[in-house]
């Protein structure tokens, strides 16, 4: 994959990424409360939503090409796969007890679990192609 493509996969997945993180974001105070009635057990569904929100924030500089450590764009990747790990769960767990979609938060209510699960799983697919090296080619 070429430079240029694989920073067009990385921009798409941060924009797909920070969509369900606003949305979190607009809606926090709800987030635990929607957890919970996913199927989430109350007592772990504040400390998942604050991990999530987390994790998804640390996943953009890598994803938006930042110029920094070494170290720190290793903490974003890992975040990344963290973030998606987390939703992936969460969807799943949504869909098994007859929820709506949850990894939108309080604020896009009634989406179906059908269109979160192939969301997450197109950006498991981005992801994956966003971490895989580019070759550098001589001119």
């Amino acid at each position: 994959m070429s430079r240029k493509v694989n920073k067009i996969v990385k921009l798409i997945t941060g924009l797909l990424i920070m969509v369900p993180l606003l949305c979190q974001l607009f809606t926090f105070e709800k987030f635990s409360a929607v957890l919970t009635s996913a199927g989430i057990p109350s007592s772990l569904s504040l400390p998942i939503a604050i991990l999530l929100v987390i994790a998804e924030l640390m996943s953009l500089p890598f994803l938006i090409d930042m110029d920094i450590s070494k170290k720190a764009i290793l903490v974003s990747r890992v975040s990344g796969f963290l973030s998606l790990g987390i939703m992936t769960v969460i969807s799943f767990l949504a869909f098994v007890n007859g929820y709506w979609a949850v990894i939108f938060g309080a604020t896009i209510k009634n989406v179906n679990n059908v269109t979160a699960i192939f969301l997450v799983f197109m950006m498991w697919i981005l992801l994956i192609c966003a971490n895989l090296s580019t070759k550098k080619t001589a001119k």
